[in-house]
């Protein structure tokens, strides 16, 4: 499939592209603007083979404003050129090209039993239960934005190889800001005055560092579950955009010195256990060692 438009709830469409993204394999990738995109640069794109006379998936944005042009319509109504693949996002995409393409979905935003089966489909892929207790707590935290609802999901994803604090649902869901996840991706990414820099800033929110360093200890098993299916060939578990998301971090990491990162943190457990250091400067410490 090579000419999609997607419009309507924001999580349906990004899902719907990431489907039809990952059908499509190894090709170059190149995202543009609607609201911001001179027609004659989009139809050079769709006119240019990828690198080395490969193939192309151009995506689209915000692409509600360049929907109804007659002189786009009338370049696509044979569909994009050979080895090249379009793909238009946005609000509510109408006019010829929705008629031209392949394929064309508006998605409604799910409410009431729909977005209820939405959280639980979520936390499935995410390797949680979905108990409908959890699934109620999320659909009233989302307030109906499903890509807030997907965002909360990641937030309890961090607990998949632990069980979850039940008694701290309600004020994970509501109340506890700023979330960990820029100081966990910083990390991530070997990123360390930027991770030294979040840490500091959610100390300073009243976050427990012992609680971090737990994190931290989550994560890294993660990363190296990731990479390890990667090396061997497998699917990781998990909905495809959190398993891009990890793979891009894992691939900075050899999978044997994650695993001496780990064993490092049992040594810094240790020590903190010990009273040799506190949860917040074994933290530091260990950031300090991320360093390429």
């Amino acid at each position: 499939m090579r000419f999609g438009v997607y419009s309507g709830d924001p999580l349906a469409v990004e899902r719907a592209l990431v489907r039809r993204l990952s059908q499509l394999g190894e090709v170059e990738r190149v995202t543009l603007f609607g609201d911001e995109l001179e027609l004659g640069r989009l139809l050079s794109e769709l006119g240019t083979r990828g690198l080395f006379g490969g193939e192309k998936a151009v995506v689209v944005r915000r692409a509600d404003p360049i929907a109804g042009q007659a002189r786009l319509a009338e370049a696509l109504r044979r569909g994009p050129p050979p080895g090249t693949a379009l793909f238009l996002v946005g609000q509510e995409l109408k006019g010829p090209l929705v008629k031209l393409a392949e394929e064309s979905i508006y998605f409604p935003t799910p409410t009431g039993r729909a977005l209820k089966r939405l959280a639980g489909e979520l936390l499935v892929q995410a390797g949680l239960e979905a108990r409908p207790e959890l699934v109620e707590l999320l659909v009233e935290a989302a307030g109906g934005d499903t890509l807030h609802l997907a965002s909360e999901v990641e937030k309890l994803s961090l607990w998949n190889d632990s069980p979850l604090p039940q008694n701290e649902l309600p004020r994970l869901l509501f109340f506890f800001e700023p979330t960990p996840y820029a100081f966990l991706d910083a990390l991530g990414k070997r990123l360390v005055p930027a991770s030294l820099a979040e840490l500091r800033r959610l100390l300073s929110s009243g976050w427990d560092p012992f609680r971090l360093f737990f994190l931290v200890i989550s994560h890294l098993r993660t990363l190296l579950s990731v990479r390890a299916a990667w090396e061997e060939g497998r699917q990781p578990p998990g909905p495809d955009w959190l398993i891009r998301k990890r793979l891009a971090q894992a691939r900075l990491f050899p999978q044997p010195e994650l695993i001496r990162l780990l064993g490092r943190l049992q040594e810094l457990d240790l020590k903190i256990k010990t009273g040799a250091l506190t949860p917040q400067g074994a933290l530091e410490l260990f950031i300090l060692e991320l360093s390429p």
